[in-house]
């Protein structure tokens, strides 16, 4: 039996020092300074972070709670006196009302005054925790005109329906003391939103676990206390709703709405389980007297009666066991309107603030939902049939629930990574500026809305117009009187007039043409203005049938026609001129990304196309020289042909460095290279799975070998390009599917962080334009679907934003044209996985031994992320700025979620999941101006099941031959631990991908979870394995008749010559230290955590002698944590001891010292170093990522900082 070892604790200074976090983002609200600067909070774990909205910069932050995550904000209105030096009791006034579980705490206006102006150090005040008797969901600060006793007030509400009194002493400190707790019932909720009515009462609206809402009023004494003085009663039920079908997720209480009648009428929105939004009247009717007590026909005060209409405390549906009471059965009919959204739960929902309708502009509502995503509504209101029927108390037959009223949508937004959208805000109202700010999962926050804050925003306007031929004749200019009439004795051409082909000139200018061979010049202003482009009969007639229209340079466009007719129009000049008569129909004019580097450095104006001719079997450069307004055709031609396809019909074009680069048809990639008679085919391959179409060739920036293509496959490729004297070689180094059904074109563009890769295409029926490198959709409009002619353009963007574009396309024959400003959706804050981490791994150079250059994480969401974990530089005193992880790839190939990761140096990830998936991918450092990392599964597990359900749980790998460093692309030993107690071990090549099976055993006792080579020996024919299971037992395998020649089809079989008791149930987690050499062998310090919140320390020593393993000692650190041990890593080593990091599911993260002596049989001497709260919740790894730095990985990832 392992020996409880005596745990000292050092006095030394704090050992793990908080370096980094990425948590959910668990409460948000907008914060409006007196000098009109908008900032948000956000709740990030114990943190209040602060961000300026418009540039998008972390100004200041302060830990709240000591190890209370923050559920909740809420921001007391602006004054809009300025404060002066007389009035410093306005620096005492709270501002901020902070709450998470049963936390509470408040800040003043001095110290929002500090934070908000970036002065971070000059906050000194530790701020004060109180702690209510029940979980809080939604709280408010009453304004300071009502100031009771001298002391300010605000309420809470409960998770069982309790209003509490706030009642707080100002000053820096802000003490929080409470009052007695007030409910007509207490069902259990789900959401709660309170709304100050005036001073003496406040209307409170509760969501319950079993579909039912309850609104009530609370009622104020003069004293700030609630209590029997407001009509004998503290409160007043007003409403129980029911027609939801599932729990009550959000509500949310509108201000007074003005309608286009003049009435006022209160909404509450609701959200649920059941997938719908609801909307409901809350508005006093008329019957009821002006304090709001409601009276029968006999003038009965029937507020006792409404005290009884509690919502149901438990079941769901019917009116079994339910709480609802008579007078309450026509409450249902309130609801005006409802409508199902999202494709899941949904979480919260939300009124604008807008209060302002006499225009009859619908109400605007906001759905926040488990997929992640945002829903805008609009709200129109019946309000003849609303006003009879609130008259009548909604007792008329005819007052049927969600009949009042339409809820459209109008428009929905994905937001976030993962499931999950765990805050909102929403900041507006009459005049103001609608922003909308979300926070997920993943850590992330974005900003939606009004973007007039935004600095650095476009300031042209957006624009979604439709227009048919017959609009655009009837307003251009230039259009004769009768040039749409028929000739006369013609017969009148039934066939419908559409648009055919689009080309932007310009950001601001585009041309398109028609079927009946019409050009139509456009420019952008305020709107669309149109002129008419004269053509002769004979170019009229030789467009109509068939024609190629694209723009090479701004202010030009190429046409090319089905009788060989090259054509060119010039914006200045307004007309068209023949240029070119080639020997058959214009096939397409291929636009060459790069030329102007290659072709035309000293040449600015001048243009190369490649033209393809219907028949040809090659293709031809035409060169455009502005100076003397000729063309060239080059006599070299391009003979079009692929090693891969045949025929080769070229779609796509480019040079790289001096080769030309050719995409076809099917999919097939071409390079061409350069001869005094011809450019002749010098290397191609095909990596497209169908037969899509090659879209675009984008060289990367400052790179002269490396380029990407886009396909219709929906995958992006990158390819680097070796050459020799005799011959060229293109290599696959990147392959990525993001989330577009086809891919249509790509671009690099500057930002703040370097450059992003803008791609976009199709998904579905909508154009989507995607940001790879923050994984954003900056636009998405439905047209339809591919297969359509259209044209977009990127404006510059003066904010370095990738957002505006203009977009033209033909649908249903008439043209649409969308122009935006700015993305519907920006990132204020990045964010990581949306799910819980499972792994984290480190690379290790293997020529320097640097640790951590590229960190993995691997999630429950089966994706992989690879990141470059940056410090902050340095800052201002009291300014902050925040560090970061830049991200550099995302792996999505797995399908089930992912059981352990590793590097291989720095040239090799792998990972294994459920499903037997297990994939070895090769890692690509881009010689570019582009940071990204270039990744390809070069590899996976060959040998699956029939049934492939087992779960690869764990694995190790090292360099399989002696003296081969990892990382050397050699020959690597992978070692898999399966889910039905399976230890495999390979040999897999990286020059070849080759797998061979080398040995392989059998644990009877329970299911292996962890596995560690110890050594190799005798040239790779003796290996050694470490394993754990769920048992709580380690043990160690060897064999010795290892295949020493890699075409031999035999395996080893392994055998387990030692196994030890280390805990008493399954081991998470499992590291071991470096070998320790001597005379007579070699010592390991095992060190395992397991279910049994233990910390277990086996020293472990090889004989040489014997060829034998033996354990010496066992030491073991009973309730080490207050949970299960789910992660645990050496963290540094000396000649005396070890330093240990372990994770679990109580949330903290702990430093421990092991002084052991290798040989000996004395128990180990284990010292706790450090002990610190994680932010982290349901830890699942923790790795070393950088020499004296230790990161966590859970529901978010932390980074700790560790030494004296």
């Amino acid at each position: 039996m392992a020996q409880n070892t005596s745990l000292t604790t050092a006095k030394l200074p704090t050992q793990l020092r908080h370096n980094f976090v990425l948590n959910p983002i668990t409460a948000l609200a907008f914060y409006h300074s007196l000098d009109s600067r908008v900032f948000l909070l956000a709740a990030e774990d114990t943190w209040l972070k602060i961000y300026d909205v418009a540039t998008c910069r972390l100004v200041s932050q302060l830990k709240v709670f000591d190890s209370q995550p923050i559920h909740g904000l809420y921001v007391s209105p602006s004054t809009t006196r300025a404060r002066t030096t007389e009035d410093e009791k306005s620096e005492d006034e709270p501002r901020v009302l902070i709450w998470g579980a049963n936390s509470v705490a408040v800040i003043a206006q001095g110290i929002v005054d500090k934070l908000v102006g970036g002065d971070s150090s000059s906050v000194d005040v530790q701020v004060k925790e109180e702690k209510t008797a029940d979980w809080i969901y939604d709280g408010i600060l009453f304004p300071p005109r009502m100031k009771r006793g001298g002391k300010m007030q605000g309420a809470l509400v409960t998770a069982h329906n309790e209003a509490v009194p706030l009642s707080f002493i100002g000053g820096k400190d802000c003490q929080v003391t409470f009052g007695p707790f007030t409910s007509p019932s207490r069902p259990i909720l789900y959401s709660a939103n309170l709304c100050l009515l005036d001073d003496e009462t406040v209307l409170v609206a509760g969501g319950t676990v079993f579909g039912e809402i309850v609104v009530w009023k609370y009622h104020l004494l003069d004293d700030g206390s609630s209590g029997e003085g407001h009509g004998g009663k503290r409160f007043e039920v007003l409403y129980v709703f029911t027609g939801h079908e599932g729990s009550i997720f959000g509500v949310s209480i509108s201000p007074e709405i003005y309608l286009s009648s003049g009435e006022k009428i209160r909404l509450l929105a609701s959200c649920s389980d059941d997938r719908t939004v609801r909307i409901w009247d809350i508005t006093d009717s008329p019957t009821k007297e002006l304090t709001g007590t409601p009276t029968n026909g006999s003038g009965e005060n029937n507020h006792s009666r409404r005290t009884l209409a509690e919502a149901r405390e438990t079941g769901f549906g019917g009116t079994n066991n339910s709480e609802v009471k008579v007078e309450n059965q026509n409450d249902k009919a309130r609801c005006l309107a409802v409508a199902m959204g999202h494709v899941s739960r949904i979480w919260q929902v939300r009124f604008t603030g807008r209060t302002q309708h006499g225009d009859g502009s619908p109400i605007e509502i906001h759905s926040f939902g488990e997929d992640a995503t945002r829903q805008r509504w609009n709200l129109t209101l019946d309000q003849a049939k609303w006003r009879e029927a609130l008259e009548r108390g909604y007792s008329g037959e005819q007052d049927t629930a969600g009949s009042f009223g339409t809820l459209k949508n109008c428009g929905i937004v994905s937001c976030h990574n993962g499931k999950n959208m765990w805050s909102t805000a929403v900041s507006g109202g009459d005049g103001l500026p609608t922003l909308i700010a979300t926070g997920g999962a993943d850590g992330k926050i974005t900003m939606a809305g009004d973007q007039a804050v935004v600095k650095g925003a476009e300031t042209y306007g957006d624009i979604d117009v439709t227009l048919t031929v017959e609009d655009v004749m009837r307003v251009a200019e230039g259009v004769e009187e009768d040039s749409t009439a028929p000739v006369e004795g013609q017969k009148k051409n039934t066939t419908k007039n559409g648009f055919q082909r689009y080309a932007f000139l310009s950001e601001n200018t585009l041309l398109a043409t028609t079927s009946s061979g019409r050009l139509l010049h456009g420019t952008v202003g305020e709107g669309l203005r149109w002129m008419n482009v004269h053509l002769s009969e004979t170019v009229l007639a030789d467009l109509k049938s068939y024609y190629v229209v694209k723009s090479p340079v701004q202010g030009t466009a190429i046409l090319g026609s089905s009788s060989g007719k090259v054509y060119l129009f010039l914006e200045d000049e307004h007309e068209i001129k023949e240029l070119h008569t080639f020997p058959g129909k214009i096939s397409d004019i291929l636009l060459i990304e790069g030329a102007q580097e290659t072709l035309h450095q000293d040449q600015p104006g001048a243009w190369t196309v490649i033209i393809t001719v219907l028949g040809l079997d090659h293709a031809l450069l035409m060169t455009f020289d502005p100076s003397t307004s000729s063309i060239t055709i080059d006599p070299r031609k391009i003979y079009l042909s692929s090693d891969d396809v045949s025929p080769f019909i070229a779609t796509a074009a480019a040079f790289c460095g001096s080769k030309l680069i050719l995409g076809s048809r099917v999919g097939a990639v071409a390079v061409y290279k350069s001869t005094p008679d011809a450019y002749t085919l010098d290397y191609s391959r095909k990596d497209a799975r169908t037969k899509d179409a090659v879209t675009c060739i984008v060289p990367l920036p400052s790179s002269s070998t490396s380029f990407l293509t886009g396909c219709r496959d929906g995958r992006y490729r990158i390819y680097t390009l070796t050459s020799t004297t005799d011959s060229t070689t293109l290599h696959l180094q990147h392959e990525i599917s993001p989330p577009l059904g086809m891919i249509e074109g790509a671009r690099f563009t500057p930002s703040s962080s370097g450059l992003d890769l803008i791609i976009h295409g199709f998904r579905g029926k909508n154009f989507v334009v995607w940001s790879e490198s923050t994984r954003q959709e900056l636009t998405t409009v439905e047209c339809g679907g591919g297969h359509r002619a259209f044209d977009v353009v990127f404006p510059s963007s003066s904010s370095g934003s990738p957002g505006p574009l203009r977009f033209v396309f033909t649908k249903a024959s008439a043209l649409r044209f969308y122009s935006q400003s700015s993305p519907p959706l920006r990132t204020l804050k990045e964010g990581g996985h949306g799910r819980e981490l499972r792994a984290v791994a480190a690379s290790v150079s293997p020529e320097d031994g640097e640790v951590g250059r590229y960190i993995a994480t691997a999630a429950e969401d089966t994706t992989i992320r690879l990141w470059q974990y940056r410090d902050s530089p340095p800052a201002p005193a009291g300014k902050e700025t925040e560090r970061g992880f830049k991200p550099l790839a995302i792996l999505e190939k797995h399908s089930a979620g992912i059981q352990a990761m590793k590097w291989f140096g720095e040239s090799h990830l792998l990972s294994s999941a459920g499903n037997e998936e297990f994939f070895v991918w090769r890692i690509t450092r881009l010689e570019s101006d582009y940071e990204a990392l270039a990744v390809v599964c070069e590899s996976k597990y060959p040998d699956r099941s029939a049934d492939g359900d087992l779960r690869i749980v764990d694995f190790d790998v090292r360099p399989y031959e002696p003296g081969q460093e990892a990382g050397e692309g050699e020959k690597m030993l992978i070692s898999l631990a399966l889910s039905n107690s399976t230890l495999k071990s390979y040999l897999y090549s990286t020059e070849t991908q080759q797998w061979k099976l080398l040995a392989e055993g059998q644990y009877t006792g329970a299911c292996l979870t962890q596995t560690r080579h110890l050594r190799v020996a005798d040239a790779g024919e003796d290996i050694q394995v470490l394993t754990a299971s769920t048992d709580g037992h380690v043990a160690v395998w060897s064999t010795a008749a290892v295949p020493s020649n890699e075409n031999e089809t035999e395996k080893a079989e392994y055998k387990m010559g030692t196994l030890a008791k280390v805990h008493q149930s399954s081991i998470k987690g499992l590291d071991l230290s470096s070998p320790r050499c001597s005379s007579s062998g070699q010592s390991w310090l095992v060190i395992s955590g397991g279910d049994d919140n233990a910390v277990h320390f086996t020293n472990l020593q090889y004989s040489s002698a014997d060829n034998a393993y033996k354990v010496l000692s066992r030491s073991r650190v009973k309730d080490a944590h207050a949970a299960g041990v789910t992660g645990i890593c050496i963290v540094r080593e000396d000649g005396e001891a070890v330093e240990v990091a372990s994770v679990s599911n109580d949330q903290r993260v702990k430093l421990w010292r092991a002084a052991w002596q290798e040989g000996s049989e004395e128990p180990v001497k284990v010292t706790l170093l450090d002990n610190q709260y994680s932010s982290v919740a349901d830890a699942g790894d923790v790795e070393v990522i950088k020499e004296g730095r230790v990161m966590v990985g859970g529901v978010g990832m932390e980074v700790w900082d560790f030494g004296v």
